[in-house]
């Protein structure tokens, strides 16, 4: 796990080590680079599969150079199945590629993103959901790529039509970034880059997997069966410390649950002074750890807490995000670092594969009105008595045959956005971020919007909201973290049960199926809560919100009435999503 860095073409030197070294907080073992008058390649480690050995990268085969983050959890197999030493990831990764090609991806099971140049041509890969991440920009006929966007700034100015995706889903959406100039390589695909021109294409279509099973016995096993090796290949060898993440869900529950049957598992929560307990989830989590018998750290985030690492998580992760959960996950991270873990195993994935929001529900009873017969006449009187709510937005896109669900990180309306900034904002504009993603779909020949639920959320909320928290928070606390729901095999494994079947009669049917065998009951049954904390308290204890008023009068980015409507529902809790995703862009544009 590391930070990866690479140019091709004409640079200055002095600089581009620069640039190099402000990813070193991805890997705080040791660095090494390469370079030439045509290229440099660099690499920053937090050993994990490498733990005490030399460092191997970049690593160069005759005319080959391959940089690369991530974990193959499948390379010694692979090693096995080419016939040579499995001394290294890396290694592994290139000779992989010399057998079978650009197609080498659909044989190698990880997290990773990985660079090789051949002296004529570069290929970035991207793994399937997104975990690792790659930017580039191509400036003046030289391609630079790098983990984190802070190595490839170069005093590029902001885009300010990032400002509409981000109100829309509380981030951008691959390739785009807040920077000209800068774009992400999307989850799943490849780029090529020879003589000046850049070509993308995907190498991962869940959608594609046919549907193979029908009922939701044999789609349980298969999918406990596969969940069992995922969980059992990321935990990581007896000399790597190693943990997990545990809120009392469902979710983290059972993976830690699982990877407690052979062994003694530390895991670790976060909760909330008292006066807040109503938001505390340690209780819950605490049950759970009595019940695998793990060595449980609780980890106290306060209002102190709260500001001091707000600024940390802006310095990592260059460009506003939406979530608020990013603070008390980098709070967490850092008091596990603390124990001297260097491993964590999350729950991420679950909630979008195997459809665990309660909104899903929402959608899908939504949906079903526009079979009405005088859906013309509601749509009319819905046009004519405009409400915030969202449930008006669902109901006019219902009758007026438009896309009802746009990710359950939607945030702000497109009407919402119109009324709130200095812009005309059109109608369904949200959409356009989407056309790729629905197209994909489309051309599957999927009908069921179930699939479309969940394929939409894996794109957008998981790959491109969650886990570029996971990944910038994380790595700047040191730590790795492992996902065993985003398994290759898991995904393609979601994507081939019949979607009514996944759906089921509750949220996440089929997981919860699974955990019977590992939890009692009344942790399966529990409720899902969606998470929170007393961030907006917080935020007008400090008046921290005059903020966003004081970017209003410099910038004058929002209508004045509309902004001061949202944020005069923050005491009593209402728009406080929206309204901290204002504040942390407002942050954002304040320092840059």
């Amino acid at each position: 796990m590391c930070a990866i860095f690479g140019i091709i073409g004409s640079y200055d030197n002095d600089k581009a080590k620069d640039d190099f070294m402000a990813l070193a907080h991805r890997g705080e073992d040791d660095y090494a680079f390469v370079t030439n008058e045509k290229y440099f390649f660099g690499i920053h480690r937090l050993a994990i599969t490498s733990y005490g050995k030399d460092i191997d990268q970049p690593f160069i085969d005759e005319d080959y150079t391959v940089v690369f983050n991530g974990e193959i959890y499948n390379y010694k197999e692979l090693a096995l199945t080419l016939g040579i030493d499995a001394c290294s990831e890396a290694k592994v990764i290139l000779e992989s590629y010399k057998f079978w090609g650009d197609s080498f991806v659909e044989q190698i099971n990880g997290m990773f993103a990985i660079a090789i140049y051949d002296g004529n041509e570069l290929k970035l890969f991207r793994d399937n959901v997104g975990k690792k991440p790659i930017f580039y920009s191509l400036q003046n006929g030289t391609l630079w790529f790098a983990s984190e966007i802070k190595a490839l700034k170069n005093d590029l100015p902001m885009d300010k039509k990032a400002i509409l995706p981000y109100l829309s889903f509380q981030t951008t959406l691959a390739p785009n970034t807040f920077y000209t100039n800068i774009f992400s390589l999307p989850a799943g695909s490849f780029l090529r880059f020879k003589d000046g021109e850049i070509i993308i294409k995907s190498h991962f279509l869940p959608l594609k997997n046919k549907i193979i099973y029908t009922n939701s016995k044999d789609a349980t096993s298969a999918i406990k069966d596969a969940f069992k090796e995922s969980v059992s290949k990321r935990i990581p060898e007896s000399n790597i410390p190693w943990g997990a993440l545990l809120s009392g869900g469902i979710d983290s529950s059972l993976v830690a649950a699982m990877a407690s049957v052979d062994n003694k598992i530390d895991t670790f929560c976060i909760g909330y002074e008292d006066r807040f307990a109503s938001y505390d989830e340690r209780e819950y989590a605490s049950k759970v750890a009595r019940h695998i018998g793990s060595n449980h750290h609780e980890a106290i985030l306060t209002k102190e807490k709260f500001f001091d690492t707000i600024n940390e998580v802006e310095d990592v992760l260059d460009q506003p995000l939406g979530d608020p959960a990013s603070i008390p996950l980098f709070s967490l991270l850092k008091d596990v670092k603390e124990y001297g873990k260097r491993v964590v195993l999350t729950g991420d994935g679950s909630d979008e594969l195997f459809l665990g929001y309660k909104t899903y529900k929402e959608y899908h009873d939504i949906e079903q009105a526009s079979q009405l017969k005088y859906k013309n006449w509601l749509q009319g009187f819905l046009r004519s008595h405009y409400s915030p709510n969202k449930e008006w937005e669902w109901y006019k896109r219902v009758f007026g045959d438009s896309l009802l669900f746009r990710s359950t990180a939607e945030l702000f309306t497109d009407l919402q956005q119109n009324r709130l900034l200095k812009q005309n904002v059109k109608d369904d504009n949200s959409l356009h971020y989407l056309e790729a993603y629905w197209q994909e779909f489309v051309e599957s020949r999927r009908t069921n919007m179930i699939d479309w639920y969940s394929f939409c959320d894996m794109k957008v909320k998981l790959g491109d909201l969650f886990l570029t928290k996971l990944d910038r928070i994380s790595m700047a606390c040191g730590i790795e973290a492992r996902s065993p729901f985003l398994d290759k095999a898991i995904v393609k494994l979601a994507f081939s049960v019949d979607p009514n079947i996944r759906f089921g009669d509750t949220s996440k049917f089929l997981i919860k199926q699974i955990a019977y065998d590992y939890l009692s009951s009344d942790i399966v049954e529990r409720k899902k809560r969606g998470f929170s904390y007393p961030y907006m308290e917080w935020l007008l204890e400090e008046n921290e919100l005059e903020i966003i008023r004081r970017v209003q009068r410099e910038r004058k980015i929002f209508n004045n009435d509309t902004l001061e409507f949202i944020l005069s529902k923050a005491p009593s809790g209402g728009f406080k999503h929206h309204i901290f995703a204002l504040y942390m862009l407002c942050r954002w544009l304040e320092r840059n």
